[in-house]
C-alpha cells in the first residue's frame, strides 16, 4: 500500500506527460495547425509540476528535481559547454564513420543538400560554399536559442524529476535505460498518421529512434548526474535537436540519396552512433562515481565569521 502511494506521483506524471501530447495530436489532426512539436515538450513540464507540487510534495521542488543551482556555477557552465561540443563531435564521428563504411552517402564535393536548402541558385556548383555554411550555422544557432526553453521543459521532467524518482528505487543504470524507452514511446504521436494509424515505415523509424533515445538519454543522464544539475542535459538536448540535426541532414547529407538512409544504420540513431555515444557514457559514469567517492573538502561552503 505504501509503495502504491510512493509511486502515485510517477503515475500522475506519466499520465499527464503521455496524455497531453495525444490531445494535442487530435487538435492538430482536426485543425491542421502544427502545434504538437512545441506543445508536447511543454506538456512534460506541466506533468512535472503537477506531480511534484500536488502529489509528491517534496520540501523544495527545485532541489528535488535538480533544478538548482539556478545561478550557474563554474562546474555547471563547464558541463554545459561540454554538452554542446560533445554532441557535435559525436555526430561528426557518426556521419564520418557512416561515410567511410559506405552506409551514409555524403556530398562533400558539391554540398548539394546545403545548396538546395540555402542557395538553390548555386545548385550544381562544386567547392565548399562557406557563405552558405555560415548562413546554416547562424540559422541553427538561432533555433538552438529558441528551443532551449522547450528542451528545459523535457529535461526537467525526464532527467530532473523522473530520474531522481526512479533511481532511488531501481538504481541509476536501470532508471536511465527505462527513461530512454519511455521517451521513445512518448514520441509515438509524432509518428502516428490519421486515425491513430502507424504505417510500416513509421514503425521502422520509431524502433531505431527508441533505441537511440536510450543511448541519447544515458549521455544526457550522466551529464546531469556528473554536473549535479539538469542544465547540461538541457543544452545537450537543444543542440541535438537543432545544430546536430542541421549538420547531419542539411550540411553533409546528399539529398538525392536520402531514400537510402536507414535509421538503424545512420547518424547517432544507427548502431555506429550507439557505439560512439557509449564512450562518453562510460567516461561520465566513472567521473561521476569518482567525484562521489572523493572525500569532501571540510572548508567547502564555510563562510568566515563576522
Amino acid at each position: 500500500m505504501g509503495a502504491t502511494r510512493e509511486s502515485a506521483d510517477v503515475r500522475v506524471f506519466l499520465g499527464i506527460a503521455f496524455g497531453l501530447p495525444w490531445i494535442l495530436w487530435v487538435v492538430e489532426q482536426v485543425t491542421g495547425v502544427r502545434i504538437l512539436y512545441f506543445a508536447a515538450m511543454l506538456s512534460v513540464a506541466v506533468a512535472t509540476w503537477m506531480a511534484a507540487r500536488y502529489v509528491w510534495r517534496p520540501e523544495r521542488i527545485a532541489e528535488a528535481t535538480s533544478l538548482v543551482p539556478v545561478r550557474p556555477s563554474r562546474r555547471t557552465i563547464g558541463y554545459c559547454l561540454l554538452a554542446f561540443v560533445l554532441f557535435l563531435v559525436m555526430s561528426a564521428l557518426a556521419v564520418g564513420l557512416n561515410a567511410v563504411t559506405g552506409i551514409y552517402p555524403v556530398d562533400l564535393g558539391g554540398f548539394s543538400a546545403l545548396r538546395d536548402a540555402y542557395g538553390p541558385e548555386t545548385a550544381g556548383q562544386t567547392g565548399v560554399p562557406w557563405d552558405l555554411i555560415g548562413q546554416a550555422l547562424v540559422a541553427n544557432l538561432v533555433q538552438f536559442v529558441i528551443i532551449l526553453p522547450l528542451a528545459f521543459c523535457e529535461e526537467w521532467g525526464w532527467r530532473g524529476y523522473l530520474l531522481n524518482r526512479l533511481r532511488d528505487r531501481m538504481g541509476t543504470w536501470p532508471a536511465l535505460v527505462l527513461i530512454g524507452v519511455i521517451c521513445g514511446v512518448w514520441h509515438l504521436p509524432f509518428f502516428a498518421g490519421p486515425g491513430f494509424s502507424l504505417s510500416g515505415d513509421a514503425l521502422l523509424s520509431l524502433l531505431p529512434f527508441t533505441v537511440f533515445c536510450v543511448f541519447f538519454g544515458m549521455v544526457l543522464g550522466w551529464l546531469r548526474l556528473a554536473a549535479g544539475s539538469i542544465w547540461p542535459a538541457v543544452v545537450g538536448h537543444a543542440v541535438n535537436n537543432t545544430v546536430v540535426f542541421g549538420f547531419v541532414q542539411v550540411v553533409v547529407a546528399d539529398k538525392a540519396a536520402e531514400p537510402r538512409i536507414d535509421g538503424w544504420l545512420t547518424g547517432l540513431s544507427g548502431w555506429q552512433g550507439w557505439l560512439i555515444m557509449l564512450v562518453p557514457v562510460v567516461v561520465l559514469a566513472v567521473r561521476s562515481r569518482t567525484s562521489r567517492q572523493s572525500p569532501p573538502n571540510p572548508s567547502a561552503g564555510m563562510t568566515p565569521a563576522r
